[in-house]
């Protein structure tokens, strides 16, 4: 009787660790602990992935090599006859004035301004891919330009 007893006990202890294993694999609350999506470390892989991103979706409108829409106006702004000038992206207007997490938002959800033709990707692209792109265009920053806006971020 007391061996039948230290069977069930053990058995229902064997199961209760495997249930945990299982769940810890299910939840992976290690996750929880994890930087946000948007503050991975760029990686040569995700430079040049974010390039192709960019020459797929963004570079219509961005110019190539990020220079914006019209490279004497980096900033962007209004054009003459109505509409906004597509800005650099290339550390010359002020999208380094931007945390990641802004810039990821406004990849995904589009700006903020209703009459913009700056519509959201997320339909279009992933998370990953947005990271990619964002990845890409920051290393074309000069690298005065990425340490003001690593200070700024940490800030």
């Amino acid at each position: 009787m007391v061996e039948t007893q230290f069977d069930l006990r053990r058995g229902q202890l064997i199961a209760l660790l495997l249930a945990l294993v299982v769940g810890l694999f299910l939840f992976e609350p290690w996750s929880l602990l994890s930087k946000p999506i948007w503050e991975q470390t760029p990686s040569i892989k995700s430079i040049a992935e974010g390039e192709q991103v960019f020459a797929t979706n963004c570079a219509v409108c961005h110019g190539e090599m990020a220079v914006g829409e019209n490279p004497h106006h980096p900033m962007g702004g209004m054009k003459d006859q109505g509409g906004y000038i597509a800005p650099a992206l290339n550390g010359t207007g002020h999208t380094w004035h931007h945390p990641d997490a802004v810039l990821f938002k406004i990849i995904q959800e589009g700006s903020i301004a209703e009459d913009s033709p700056m519509r959201g990707f997320d339909e279009k692209l992933s998370d990953a891919e947005i990271v990619a792109s964002i990845h890409y265009f920051k290393s074309l920053w000069p690298k005065e330009i990425l340490n003001r806006h690593k200070e700024m971020v940490q800030h």
